[in-house]
């Protein structure tokens, strides 16, 4: 065991002595924040102290925006997702493309909207279904 460690060992000891002793009161004995700790952002009372609840009430924040991001880019998905199947669609009507490779790419073309339909509509039906909860 180094030197520094024992060291750090017995003054954590006569801390928590003088603590049992009522040398010592709780408020003395929490753990204080440094001035430029990556930590104070959860510090909602700024008395330097971060409790378990605010660290709680945090981690619930957090969620709820890593919630509101994924709900966000799922939208988007289904917004690409329909605005690809209407640009292609119109793109097939164009004469830049010939019946012959309409014809030849129709197998692909159905998965193709299949798929992306799949999207929307699993968006609009999970959208749905959490707005009534």
């Amino acid at each position: 065991m180094s030197k520094e460690f024992a060291e750090y060992v017995r003054r954590e000891a006569q801390v928590i002595r003088d603590f049992i002793d009522g040398k010592i009161t709780e408020s003395e004995m929490s753990k204080k924040l440094e001035e430029e700790s990556k930590y104070n952002k959860f510090d909602l009372n700024n008395d330097g102290v971060v409790t378990d609840d605010e660290i709680a009430r945090e981690r619930e924040m957090m969620e709820l925006e890593l919630r509101e991001e994924k709900s966000e880019a799922q939208k988007r998905m289904a917004w690409v997702a329909m605005g690809s199947m209407i640009i292609f669609s119109l793109g097939l009507f164009t004469p830049l493309v010939s019946e012959s490779r309409v014809s030849a790419l129709a197998d692909l073309l159905g998965l193709f909207y299949i798929a992306q339909a799949g999207v929307v509509g699993a968006y609009m039906g999970v959208s749905a279904w959490m707005s009534r909860k």
